[in-house]
């Protein structure tokens, strides 16, 4: 009896070594996704703050200005144009000051130049935005009154004079509907930037004077810069997908891994009216392929962190970690 209690110990533990054993590989790939979204949401989190206190400054320059009775007189008024359509603007020859325009599709024309002339104090912090977060491709102000301010200066040809952007979700995410809190708020379905920078991320947050929802500041940071920014940190064939199943971005090598088409950089040169989102190709519930579709539920649905699968005749690993930021999730894809 007694060597029989000996033996059913050794099984467990030889049991419990080769489990350790199967695992350990699993866990240090995770280990390594886990390190990777620590480095990339160091530098995302602090934005949450500059936002924050942005925010808190643009309150402040309309409780300012308008507690001083605002005047154009206190403003260089020369530097901005009106066109014979009535589009008013900044030309911004030396390209040293923000964007700036009025939509033809605003119904108060009057209040958003008003509004033009006391934001202007915006751009040198929008300055020190760009200068020291170098995620940061532009920052921005969209008036509720359907004027604009955005740094870096942009090229005004690109854009519809009669572009209404608070219809973008970058602006009405923002609004008391969506936005209760009035906090600082990620967008995380990516969408084509309508001043021609490609796939975006935003990070947008309300400004309100007296209970009145002035506008929307945003933070832009270009899909392509935050996926160097993870393929700096490692070599893996990594991809970035959001809680619907739709590519974010990815490594070529793991796209082709998926059988998905290949994901470009658009740019819109022509004139863009409306949201722009992924295609249905490019999401993984989307796929021909049942291996993948399944791969999906269970990363997505069913919170596993591993899943193997065959594709073609070819056996691949799959490894995935949720995002704190964003709730998107980090997947490494490589053939066994």
């Amino acid at each position: 009896m007694k060597y029989l209690f000996f033996g059913v110990i050794l099984i467990f533990l030889l049991s419990s070594s080769c489990q350790s054993d199967v695992n350990a590989p699993i866990d240090s790939h995770l280990l390594l996704l886990d390190s990777i979204i620590r480095i990339v949401e160091a530098d995302l989190m602090p934005l949450e703050d500059d936002i924050t206190k942005l925010a808190a400054f643009s309150t402040f320059l309309f409780e300012q200005e308008y507690n001083k009775s605002l005047s154009v007189q206190n403003f260089n008024t020369n530097k901005y144009v009106t066109l014979q359509n009535g589009f008013f603007y900044n030309p911004n020859p030396e390209r040293e000051e923000s964007t700036v325009f009025v939509s033809l599709s605003s119904e108060n024309k009057d209040l958003s130049i008003k509004d033009v002339y006391l934001t202007e104090r915006m751009d040198s912090v929008f300055k020190v935005i760009i200068d020291n977060r170098h995620l940061v491709s532009q920052v921005y102000f969209n008036s509720a009154n359907r004027f604009t301010r955005l740094f870096p200066s942009n090229d005004l040809n690109t854009i519809d004079p009669y572009i209404d952007l608070t219809s973008f979700n970058f602006f009405y995410l923002g609004d008391a509907l969506r936005n209760p809190t009035r906090k600082s708020v990620w967008v995380e379905e990516v969408y084509v930037d309508p001043m021609g920078k490609g796939w975006m991320l935003s990070l947008i947050q309300p400004v309100y004077y007296k209970d009145e929802l002035k506008g929307v500041l945003g933070f832009d940071i270009t899909i392509s810069d935050l996926m160097r920014r993870f393929l700096n940190n490692s070599y893996k064939k990594l991809i970035i997908i959001d809680g619907q199943g739709s590519i974010v971005a990815g490594g070529e090598e793991a796209i082709k891994a998926l059988n998905m088409p290949p994901l470009k950089n658009h740019t819109y040169i022509q004139t863009v009216n409306s949201d722009s989102f992924r295609k249905e190709d490019f999401n993984l519930y989307k796929s021909k392929s049942k291996e993948i579709r399944k791969m999906a539920s269970k990363f997505l649905l069913e919170k596993v962190n591993y899943q193997s699968f065959e594709l073609q005749g070819k056996l691949f690993e799959a490894y995935s970690r949720k995002m704190d930021v964003m709730g998107w999730y980090l997947l490494d894809i490589h053939d066994e």
